[in-house]
C-alpha cells in the first residue's frame, strides 16, 4: 500500500513539476502564461487563518562567504517584519498544501506552504512562504488544502533554511 501511495504521489508531482518548468521559461504564450497564473496561485485562506501575505513580507537576505576552497556557499538568511514577530510563539490555524517529510501516509513532520506542490524533491518557493509543521499526531497527507493549527515559532535554522515552525500542531 505504501508503495502505490509512493507511486501515485511521484507521478502526480511529476506532472505538476512539467507545468513549473513551463513557467521557468519566457517561452509560453500569452494564452499558457494566463493558464499558468490562473491555476497557480497562492490559496486564499478563510476564517483565523494567517494569510500567506504576512510570512511573504519576511526578506530574504543573501548572505555569501568564500570557503577555504575558494568556492562562495550562500545561504539566505530571513529579515522579520513587526507583523511576523508579534505572532511568535501564539497559537495560529494555517491553510495550505502539504510537502510530506515522511514516506507515510500520516504525516507528523511535513511543510506546509500556499502553492500546491510541483516536484516531490524541492517545494519551489522561497523559504519566507514554507513553515515546518511539527504535529503531536499524524496528520492524513493531502493534495488538497489542509488547514491545521499550533504555536508559531519564529525562528531561523540556518542547516535546513527553515524561517518558521508551527510546533504542536493538530487538526482544528
Amino acid at each position: 500500500m505504501r508503495f502505490l501511495f509512493l507511486l501515485i504521489t511521484s507521478l502526480s508531482f511529476l506532472a505538476a513539476s512539467q507545468a513549473y518548468a513551463l513557467s521557468e521559461t519566457n517561452e509560453l504564450t500569452p494564452e499558457e502564461r494566463a493558464d499558468f497564473e490562473a491555476n497557480w496561485k497562492p490559496i486564499e485562506v478563510t476564517g483565523t487563518a494567517i494569510p500567506w501575505k504576512i510570512f511573504a513580507s519576511t526578506q530574504s537576505i543573501e548572505n555569501c562567504k568564500t570557503d577555504k576552497e575558494g568556492y562562495d556557499e550562500c545561504i539566505l538568511k530571513p529579515e522579520y517584519t513587526k507583523n511576523i514577530m508579534d505572532l511568535d510563539g501564539t497559537e495560529v490555524t494555517l491553510m495550505g498544501f502539504m510537502f510530506p517529510l515522511e514516506p507515510t501516509e500520516n504525516q507528523k513532520n511535513f511543510l506546509i506552504g500556499p502553492y500546491p506542490l510541483s516536484c516531490p524533491y524541492h517545494y519551489h518557493i522561497g523559504p519566507e512562504n514554507i513553515v515546518e509543521v511539527l504535529a503531536d499526531k499524524g496528520v492524513k497527507f493531502s493534495f488538497s488544502p489542509v488547514t491545521i493549527r499550533g504555536t508559531l515559532v519564529v525562528r531561523y535554522n540556518e542547516e535546513t533554511g527553515i524561517f518558521y515552525y508551527l510546533e504542536n500542531a493538530h487538526l482544528p
